[in-house]
This record gives structure tokens, sequence and C-alpha cells, in this order.
């Protein structure tokens, strides 16, 4: 899908959205899920992709409306895609799972997300996907930025009618 924010176009494979199905949650007995967002930007026109995705591992903890990343296999996987790919491929975000149908951030999704802000070198803004049963939302963050930027709202009966091969790419 091609989203459009502020002349950035982000594309995101169909793979990424694949894990995330996954764990989509659905009900009291549903656990948070989440991970990384590994893309890359293209340079020449600050275009995104989103090509890889962690997963949830052993060490982290999941409760119903909590994820903590905690496993270091998260950080290796990165480390081994980064290296592979010449650095061309970097970490682009984070996402995890709500239990609502149209997801929004919390105060404590907020805090997490001014925390990786402060730790990241200069004013690069982190896009951070949360997923709900009915559709996931992404939003842009960054140093000079006041509040989350709602970028796009996709609801998954769209990303399921897409070819499997492709990056899917919508317009905003």
């Amino acid at each position: 899908m091609r989203i459009n924010s502020n002349n950035i176009e982000i594309k995101i494979c169909y793979s990424v959205f694949q894990v995330m199905r996954k764990y989509i949650q659905l009900g009291a007995r549903s656990l948070e899920a989440g991970g990384i967002l590994i893309g890359k930007e293209n340079i020449s026109d600050d275009n995104i992709t989103i090509k890889y995705i962690t997963e949830p591992y052993a060490s982290d903890k999941r409760r119903y409306n909590r994820f903590i990343r905690k496993d270091k296999k998260h950080i290796e996987i990165f480390n081994e895609i980064f290296n592979s790919s010449n650095e061309i491929y970097c970490y682009i975000g984070e996402w995890h799972t709500h239990d609502e149908d149209l997801p929004n951030y919390s105060r404590l999704d907020l805090k997490n997300w001014k925390k990786i802000m402060k730790e990241s070198p200069g004013n690069i803004e982190h896009f951070h996907i949360i997923v709900g049963s009915k559709a996931i939302r992404i939003w842009k963050f960054g140093k000079l930025l006041k509040d989350p930027d709602l970028i796009k709202t996709i609801y998954w009966e769209d990303v399921m009618d897409f070819d499997e091969k492709v990056c899917w790419q919508n317009n905003r």
C-alpha cells in the first residue's frame, strides 16, 4: 500500500501484514503482541518501505492490555537484517496490537514513543502501527511534533484484497 504523508510515501509489504494479522486480539483472553518495524528510506525522495517485522518472542511480556518488548531476539534479527543489507534496512518504528476495532494510542503508548524519540539521534521521525480487529492505524511521531500524527487508517478487508507478492500501496 502506498500511503502519502507530507509528500512522503510509505509502502508496507504484504508479509508485514501477514505477521500482524496472526496476532489480532479477539476477546479478553487474547494477549497484546508487538515488535519492531524494519525498512528503508529512499534518500532521493524520502519514501519509506517497511519490509520486515519482528513478532513476539519467549522473553517478551504479553498481557491483555500491555506488550513489553524484552526479548533480545528483536535486536538480533534487526542487526542481522541491518548488517546483511549493508546498513540499508534500518529501524522504522514499533507495532503492537490493541483489543479494539479501530485502535487508538494510549497514554502508555505515547510515553513509550516519547522515550524512543528521546533516545534517537537527531530529529528522526518514526512510524508506529497499532493493530486492531477491523483496521490498523499508523502514526508518525518525532521530536519536532507535539503529538503523534495519524497518517492512515487501513481496514483489514482492503489489505486482504491485494496480491501477496507486492508491497501494499494506497494513496492517502
